[in-house]
Formats: C-alpha cells, structure tokens, sequence
C-alpha cells in the first residue's frame, strides 16, 4: 500500500486524498447529522401532536362539564349519587365493564379514593371517567396521566363521591 501511495504524482495523492474527505463528509452528513436532524423534527411533531391532543380533550372535557346539570343531588340515571362503600364497589365495577384493571385502589377519608392504572387504553380511562361524573354521580378530584407504551397510559385517578 505504502509502494503504491508513493508512487503516485502529488497531484494524484491530492486527489485522492480530496475524494477521501469528501467521502467522510458524505458518510458524516448522511449518516449521523441528518438522521439526527429527522429524529429531533420527529420529536417536535410527536410533541405538537400530543399537545393539540390534550387541547381537544380538554375542550370536550370542558363541553361535556357545562352539559352536565348543576345539581349534584342526582345522576344521570335519575337517582341520588352513590356513597361510602357502595361508591367504592361502583366505581371498581365500572372500571372492569370499562375493560380497565385496577393496579392499586388507595382509600382515603369518607368517599373519597385513588385508584392506579398501570397499562390502560385511554379511550376506556376517559369512558370510565364520565362514567363515574354522570351515571354514577362522583367527582374526578385530580387525575395524573402518562405515556406507558404505544396505545397504553398510566394514570392515576382521585375520585370522590357525589355527597362528600
């Protein structure tokens, strides 16, 4: 190799040695910056996605709140909300005809509860959640919600009976 390097003109050795440096710009440029530059312009647009997301939900969230009559003293379904632990065992009932397994249910003080989701559909979690507002006649006191995989979330879900 090193015969073959010095028996070439100076000139030659400049070219190739050009041709060589255009080929690591080529191999840099296609290889680590511009896939790097996709993947960041990726991010931002999952990013946006999820933002417009949560804004829509919120808007219908917002929508299905000023449908819902102000009286608490009823339900949807015409009868006084549920209490105590007949609450508790209607809003765990909810959740598995909603499809959604329990991780954990945390008491707390009279009527009041959290209750973890670990790999949940969103669509079902945001079922479930009218469910409890409307038929049910309890309060989604604070709700923490997080990516866990493709299609799954993570949520966990302060409830609180209507009467409390």
């Amino acid at each position: 190799m090193k015969d073959w390097w010095s028996g070439l003109s100076l000139r030659e050795q400049a070219l190739i040695g050009a041709a060589g440096a255009l080929l690591v710009l080529v191999i840099f440029w296609y290889g680590i910056a511009s896939p790097l530059f996709n993947a960041r312009a990726e991010a931002r647009m999952a990013r946006q996605t999820a933002a417009d997301e949560l804004a829509q939900v919120e808007r219908l969230l917002a929508v299905q709140r000023a449908r819902m009559p102000l009286s608490s003293s009823t339900t949807s379904a015409g009868r006084a909300p549920y209490a105590g632990d007949a609450f508790k065992t209607e809003v765990t009932r909810a959740a598995q005809t909603a499809g959604l397994a329990i991780s954990r249910l945390q008491g707390g003080e009279a009527g009041r509860f959290s209750l973890v989701f670990e790999q949940a559909d969103i669509r079902q979690l945001y079922y479930w959640m009218n469910e409890i507002e409307t038929r049910l006649g309890g309060r989604i006191e604070r709700m923490s919600i997080d990516q866990a995989s493709n299609d799954r979330v993570r949520a966990t879900i302060d409830v609180a009976a209507g009467g409390s």
